[in-house]
C-alpha cells in the first residue's frame, strides 16, 4: 500500500472543504440604474464670491461715473477759459479804444466850442486857510512785554482751540 500524502488534490481534502468550509452560494448580482448627476444644476457661488464681485462691479461702475464726470468738468473749464480770453481782448481793444477817444484836448475842445465852457485863469484860482490844521495822533505804538505775552498767550489759545 502506497500512501498518499494530503494535498488539495485528495478525497479527503475535499469531503473536509465540504464538511467544515462551505463554499458560499454565490448569488447572482442584480444591476441597478446608478441615477446620473443632473449637469443642468448650477452650483451657487459663495456668498463673499458673490459680495466681492459686487463690490468690484459697483467701483468699476463708480470710476467710469467720476471720469465722465471730470472729462464734462475739463470741457466747460476749457469752453469758459477759451471765452475769458475772448472778453480779455475785448477789454483790452476797448480800451485802447477808450484812450484813443478820451484825448484830452479833444475833451478841451469839445468844452469850449459845443458847451460854451471858458478855461479857468489863475485869477479865479481861490486859496483856502483852515484855523484849525488836521493832527494826527499815534497811539502807544511801542512793544512792551506785557503785550508780547498776551500775544503769546492769544496764539497758543487759537491753536489748542483749532486742534479741538
Amino acid at each position: 500500500m502506497t500512501m498518499m500524502s494530503a494535498s488539495r488534490d485528495s478525497i479527503a481534502y475535499e469531503q473536509y472543504e465540504e464538511r467544515f468550509m462551505p463554499v458560499p452560494k454565490q448569488t447572482k448580482r442584480e444591476l441597478r440604474e446608478v441615477p446620473k448627476k443632473k449637469t443642468g444644476k448650477k452650483r451657487r457661488l459663495r456668498p463673499a464670491v458673490t459680495a466681492s464681485f459686487t463690490a468690484v462691479v459697483l467701483t468699476v461702475v463708480y470710476i467710469l461715473i467720476c471720469q465722465m464726470q471730470l472729462t464734462q468738468l475739463t470741457a466747460e473749464v476749457t469752453a469758459q477759459t477759451e471765452r475769458l480770453d475772448e472778453l480779455t481782448a475785448e477789454s483790452v481793444s476797448l480800451s485802447s479804444k477808450k484812450t484813443y477817444n478820451l484825448n484830452m484836448d479833444e475833451i478841451e475842445q469839445y468844452a469850449v466850442t459845443n458847451l460854451g465852457m471858458v478855461k479857468m485863469d489863475n485869477a479865479q484860482i481861490e486859496y483856502v486857510e483852515l484855523v484849525n490844521p488836521d493832527t494826527v495822533t499815534v497811539k502807544d505804538s511801542g512793544v512792551s512785554l506785557s503785550s508780547l505775552f498776551s500775544g503769546l498767550v492769544r496764539s497758543f489759545s487759537a491753536v489748542v482751540e483749532y486742534l479741538r
